[in-house]
């Protein structure tokens, strides 16, 4: 008797073992994680949607420019206004109120997956009514455009086609404000996400072309969302250091 009861606890223990494991590794299994962020980054992410786990996406967040939950009728016009900016733009004549202050050297840096940085000519001008200055060069077949007063304050975007495909606000040389993809159409964006002191904080959302949200993180706290991609995020590149002539 004492034989039996021994082997039942035994297997009551065992079930009970297996019954714990079986919960951990599904609860690892629904584990979601932006693709494009290190896993390790992601310990106090609430990632809800992610490619393989799409999920219908609620009207408040329908993915249209118009939509005033995710921008704001200042936001709409800028975003219909500056394509239209950079539509006669050629290497030595910029927009309206620019002048040409030449051609300079400028580095696209990529830290992730491997170092890689390379080296491009951009034609830079300067505007006559105010202290801003712009800087705008062609990579991979489309226009960067890097927009700055001298306190930092301006925006990077992408453009193609006379097509807005990013945009991204800065303030004091940080990521502040609105940041947004559209590879779609013009009327959409596919990512929508705020920075504030180059921190993103609250939602990124990334929808599929089909609608539905494949992509949906909440930060609880402002994330260090570039330091923690893989590949290129922001748009920005550096001026070529100084070569030291005794090197």
């Amino acid at each position: 008797m004492t034989n039996f009861n021994f082997t039942l606890l035994r297997m009551k223990c065992l079930i009970i073992s297996l019954i714990f494991f079986s919960i951990c590794a599904i609860s690892r299994a629904e584990r979601l994680f932006l693709p494009f962020l290190t896993p390790e980054s992601q310990s106090s992410v609430i990632v809800t949607a992610a490619p393989e786990h799409e999920m219908p996406c609620p009207l408040q967040y329908t993915n249209l420019f118009s939509n005033t939950n995710l921008f704001s009728p200042v936001e709409q016009k800028l975003l219909k206004e500056i394509p239209l900016k950079y539509q006669s733009v050629t290497t030595n004549a910029g927009p309206v109120g620019t002048v040409f202050k030449g051609i300079e050297l400028r580095q696209w840096k990529i830290e992730r997956p491997r170092s890689v940085t390379m080296t491009l000519s951009v034609s830079c001008f300067t505007y006559t009514n105010s202290n801003a200055r712009e800087e705008i060069g062609n990579y991979g077949g489309t226009t960067i455009v890097i927009f700055r007063t001298r306190f930092g304050d301006g925006y990077n975007l992408q453009i193609s086609h006379n097509r807005l495909l990013q945009y991204q606000e800065y303030k004091d040389g940080k990521l502040d404000g609105l940041c947004i993809k559209s590879i779609f159409d013009a009327d959409h964006c596919n990512e929508w996400a705020r920075f504030v002191k180059g921190k993103i904080v609250g939602k990124f959302i990334g929808w599929s072309q089909n609608g539905k949200i494949d992509m949906e993180a909440k930060f609880k706290e402002p994330f260090d969302f570039l330091k923690s991609t893989f590949g290129k995020f922001d748009l920005a590149w550096t001026e070529v250091p100084t070569q030291d002539g005794n090197q």
